[in-house]
């Protein structure tokens, strides 16, 4: 017998339930072999204080005394959310992934481009003269007017879902994390 089969056994031998002849192999191999021999004796020392369990007194008062040790702690420090920073990161990472989109697949995004432009114009015509005038100007601006079409749409949707999601969503998960 190896001693990586042996080890194997080990554990069936402590819980009694190895097979009469594999056991006797394994008592011949822990006779010539020292280092199992101190492995299983380590085992047996182990198992032993898994199976003893121990029972610790504690004072009279020892929650009292722990809260009151707890609660004499400072609160700790909640820094605020950096809105600002996740915003300008939104802005810098969808730009740069518009321009990634312009040079990879040009024709694909003029034409989701012109697209967005459209929508990004009724959108301008529904909140008023001032956003018509807007999207007017940016469609002089030539090939420039699909990619800022495209920004301003995915910045309105962003936008929009971040207004809902810090007004509705944040406090209903901040509430159920003080539960």
């Amino acid at each position: 017998m190896s001693c990586s089969s042996a080890e194997a056994a080990f554990e069936a031998y402590l819980d009694d339930t190895l097979l009469p002849a594999r056991r006797a192999r394994l008592l011949a191999h822990l006779n010539r072999c020292g280092r199992c021999k101190g492995v299983l004796e380590e085992l047996r020392v182990v198992d032993a204080l898994i199976a003893s369990p121990r029972e610790i007194e504690l004072p009279q008062n020892f929650t009292f005394a722990t809260m009151a040790e707890v609660r004499s702690l400072p609160r700790p420090h909640v820094s605020p959310v950096p809105l600002y920073a996740y915003l300008v990161s939104y802005l810098v990472a969808s730009w740069l992934l518009i321009g990634a989109g312009f040079l990879l697949a040009p024709d694909a995004m003029r034409a989701f481009g012109e697209t967005a432009l459209n929508v990004s114009a009724q959108f301008a015509r529904a909140f008023g003269v001032v956003g018509h005038a807007g999207a007017r100007a940016l469609g002089d601006f030539g090939p420039v007017s699909a990619f800022l079409g495209a920004a301003i749409v995915l910045d309105v949707a962003v936008a929009l879902a971040l207004v809902v999601g810090f007004t509705v969503v944040r406090p209903r998960l901040a509430e159920r994390l003080r539960w």
